[in-house]
């Protein structure tokens, strides 16, 4: 019994092969720009700890325009759109974005303002939390415990709301090991920040006590 035009397999798997070039010719267009946004990213938070907010902003815009070329760049294939090919550029644009947010004190970025969807950007702000504790000790190691303190609130509220989300790690993949990454660096953070309070206290009763000698 027929059931419509003969049709040979190797005719059949030509237009499979067809399809699959397609779609690897997007990827391989669309991987060195991810790559490029991961790298941008990288040298923007570089220079926010270096508290040059000016240039990690332009690197930071620079990154999301690259990032919009690539994601444009996988529309033209519905296995790549639908891919987590650019989940890494995502999540490091999250990062970079909220980190320089934060501490210049503009607070949180929504993931809408550079078009990142919602799985990474709440892994992305996962990351964030590090990259803060980084700039809680560079202001701890200079004196400044409250700057610090600050930086421990935001990181602690940035964690209780991401541990609201107790999903199966198939819905938001690596979330929860990233969650606790972060509450293990939240309470480093937390012991050396009262260490650095208590010494700083110590030295303000010891001078006040040599005062009172000379006195």
């Amino acid at each position: 019994m027929s059931l419509g035009i003969e049709v040979t397999l190797s005719d059949i798997l030509a237009s499979v092969r067809k399809e699959i070039e397609a779609d690897d010719s997007v990827r391989e267009r669309v991987l060195p720009l991810g790559r490029d946004v991961v790298r941008m990213c990288s040298q923007a938070i570089k220079a926010m700890h270096r508290r040059q907010f000016d240039e990690a902003s332009e690197q930071v815009s620079q990154a999301a325009e690259v990032l919009r070329k690539a994601t444009q760049e996988t529309t033209t294939s519905s296995f790549i759109s639908r891919s987590r090919l650019l989940d890494t550029a995502y999540q490091e644009l999250t990062e970079a974005t909220s980190l320089l947010s934060l501490l210049i004190g503009s607070g949180f970025v929504h993931p809408d303002t550079y078009g990142i969807p919602s799985r990474p950007y709440l892994t992305g702000l996962a990351d964030t939390i590090g990259e803060l504790r980084r700039a809680a000790l560079d202001h701890i190691r200079e004196g400044e415990t409250e700057r610090a303190s600050t930086l421990l609130t935001i990181m602690e509220e940035i964690l209780d709301e991401l541990q609201a989300f107790d999903y199966p790690e198939a819905l938001i993949p690596d979330l929860r090991r990233k969650c606790d990454v972060a509450r293990s660096l939240i309470e480093r953070t937390r012991g050396e920040l009262t260490s650095a309070v208590q010494q700083e206290k110590l030295i303000c009763e010891i001078r006040a006590f040599e005062k009172r000698l000379q006195a």
